[in-house]
């Protein structure tokens, strides 16, 4: 990992958005509400995230976390293990809990397929014998 590595905004902000926990999928959206501007397309995050990779000479979102905290949230890289741990569960100690919150409730809740015949009384068992239901 490079110690000077030159990042266009856009570039830091999928960057950012990726080290702390988004997905692929998650990024426009984030994008858009934090910065504004047009939505742009998950295929469009995938070949920032390969330029920001291949300039930081990484291969994963992970390895690009701790590239992103070590330069721009003052993480030290040659700290001890157990100060490493240390900061690392207070990072989860503060991410955790918004990943919970941040729930759609939108979204009405899907019932299963035999529940749905059940109840319009279309079960296999209330069929005659001539393929009719009772």
């Amino acid at each position: 990992m490079e110690p000077e590595v030159n990042l266009t905004n856009r570039e830091r902000q999928v960057a950012e958005i990726i080290a702390w926990g988004a997905s692929y999928k998650e990024v426009p959206d984030w994008l858009k509400r934090l910065y504004g501007g047009e939505t742009i397309s998950v295929n469009t995050v995938k070949n920032i995230l390969a330029n920001i990779f291949a300039k930081i000479h990484i291969n994963k979102a992970s390895e690009l976390s701790a590239w992103w905290f070590t330069h721009f949230c003052g993480v030290d890289s040659s700290m001890s293990p157990f100060r490493r741990e240390l900061y690392s569960l207070i990072f989860l100690i503060i991410i955790l809990p918004h990943t919970f919150m941040d729930i759609d409730h939108d979204m009405p809740a899907r019932r299963a397929r035999t529940e749905r015949n059940i109840r319009n009384g279309r079960r296999k068992d209330d069929i005659d014998i001539y393929g009719h239901f009772i």
